[in-house]
């Protein structure tokens, strides 16, 4: 039998920046296409969104109750949150068995467990449900005996909900399937929690409103530090083989946690479930505490990004922000990039036009604009300048993309070097999960860059401010960078005065 990992595929989504230039929060790029008109919006720990809300155990579980009626489970408690959050891929470490080159079976690896120790730990996990409902009570075991990590990590988050779990059972009582309804919510956040442990950390659709209300209800400080403590939670539930140790794991978190957030991630997932778009601003503001929370949002400059986009009620802010966003991506560690969609914007396709057009993507408010091609060709155009600026042919351009772009598809984890590596092991063993994550994206910019450099150097100026290249002949100048929304916005601010083309990979 050999070893194979599976990896975390658990969404397509915006990948996050991976330049290493610093992101200060603003409130000045406006996204236009063809499908919709957006807004974006930099936050930051410490930007102003720190002050949590209280929400009491009354007003919780009649909130709770009321959004409840119309929310019913038509499948298991780990398929529904997956259709809601767009998660359709398995994930975890699995086992292969392969003859001739050919993988024949796939079973999960379940870690650490040995088979004595996996029944051991299924029979506890059981004897803890009785006093919860009963039976599988979480659902862990829908897909067999086996507790697979994310069954763990599922057990060790409803262990860290505690009180306010058996307050969600006792509120959901008179439903036709309480014991359901329970499960549903603590499947649902932890799948959003383990959304922002992916490489590319992101979420998007249901997500990223469940984001947006988490931090006017809790703060972004707050937020954050429920991220990172998940991240130690999932490394300790995995290597867990025993009911203590994943329930340790969750007292652990429960700490992180708090009764507060555990209220508002619970309360935020029946806002959220199943619901069109049209009717999540209503439910949001009926939410205990949203006056508080309203203010909390208007103070931290999100009212000034939905005024830039004319919203008729300045009062309904924060709900409708809850409605538009599109996607947050955690850019680097504390630092969240916002995607909101402006309130009437259209449908229809976003991509880019047939033939050589050009058609602007991007517009930001100092006039300098982001414009694509037919072709693919990526161009930022700085006020003062037009699409008639932009060449017709750019072979060399042309030339620079496809190095890049092959440079990209050669870069992997044994291309670090032994420095990269050393910082990366030391981050993880303090825990810091998320700037491991952020030396390796920085590295493998660097990786890119260095690669195009090596092929192209003596035939160009290179700089280490500004533009990265420049043809002499030309006088074109080009920038290689990752091709995610916040990493070609904040680029297009940081240079508003440059014409160049942007390299992406």
């Amino acid at each position: 039998m050999a070893r194979r990992e599976a990896g975390a595929v658990l969404l397509a989504l915006v990948m996050a920046c991976t330049s290493a230039t610093p992101v200060r929060p603003g409130r000045d790029v406006a996204y236009k296409s063809e499908a919709h008109e957006y807004r974006v919006d930099v936050l930051e720990v410490d930007s102003g969104v720190s002050e949590g809300v209280p929400v009491s155990s009354a007003d919780f579980q009649h909130a709770l109750q009321r959004l409840a009626r119309d929310v019913r489970v038509k499948g298991t408690p780990q398929q529904v949150p997956r259709e809601w959050m767009e998660v359709y891929e398995a994930e975890g470490e699995w086992l292969a068995e392969v003859s001739r080159g050919q993988v024949l079976t796939l079973a999960p690896d379940t870690g650490p467990l040995t088979v004595e120790a996996q029944e051991a730990l299924r029979k506890d996990y059981l004897r803890w449900c009785e006093k919860r409902g009963g039976g599988d009570c979480l659902g862990l075991l829908d897909d067999g005996r086996v507790l697979r990590a994310a069954d763990r990590r599922t057990l060790a988050l409803a262990v860290a909900l505690g009180s306010v779990l058996d307050e969600t059972r006792e509120a959901l009582g008179h439903e036709v399937e309480p014991r359901a309804l329970v499960a549903l919510c603590v499947w649902s956040v932890g799948m959003y929690l383990g959304l922002w442990l992916l490489p590319e950390p992101a979420s998007k659709g249901v997500a990223a409103s469940l984001s947006v209300l988490l931090v006017a209800w809790l703060g972004v400080d707050t937020v954050w530090g429920l991220m990172d403590g998940w991240a130690r939670l999932s490394a300790q539930a995995h290597e867990a083989t025993t009911f203590a140790q994943v329930r340790a794991a969750g007292d652990a978190y429960a700490k992180v946690l708090g009764r507060d957030a555990a209220k508002v991630l619970i309360l935020g997932v029946a806002v959220l479930a199943g619901r069109a778009v049209g009717e999540i601003a209503g439910r949001v503001r009926s939410l205990p505490g949203y006056s508080k929370a309203e203010a909390t949002w208007v103070e931290s400059g999100g009212a000034a990004v939905l005024e830039g986009v004319e919203w008729v009620v300045r009062e309904e802010a924060l709900a409708e922000a809850v409605a538009a966003v599109e996607s947050v991506v955690a850019a680097q560690p504390g630092v969240w990039v916002v995607v909101m969609k402006a309130k009437g914007s259209g449908g229809g396709g976003g991509a880019a036009p047939s033939g050589g057009a050009p058609m602007t993507v991007l517009r930001h408010r100092g006039g300098n604009r982001q414009v694509v091609l037919g072709n693919g060709q990526r161009w930022h155009v700085p006020r003062g300048k037009g699409n008639q600026d932009i060449p017709a042919k750019d072979p060399v351009g042309d030339q620079l993309q496809a190095a890049v772009t092959q440079a990209a598809e050669e870069w992997g984890p044994q291309h670090l070097s032994p420095r990269e590596r050393r910082a990366i092991a030391k981050a993880l063993a303090e825990g810091e999960y998320w700037l491991a994550r952020l030396l390796e994206r920085e590295a493998r910019g660097r990786f890119v860059h260095g690669r195009v450099k090596g092929r192209f150097e003596e035939f160009f100026e290179w700089n280490h401010r500004g533009v990265d290249v420049i043809d002499p002949t030309t006088g074109y100048q080009y920038e290689i960078l990752s091709a995610s929304e916040s990493n070609l916005s904040l680029h297009g601010r940081r240079m508003s005065d440059v014409f160049f083309r942007m390299l992406t990979f």
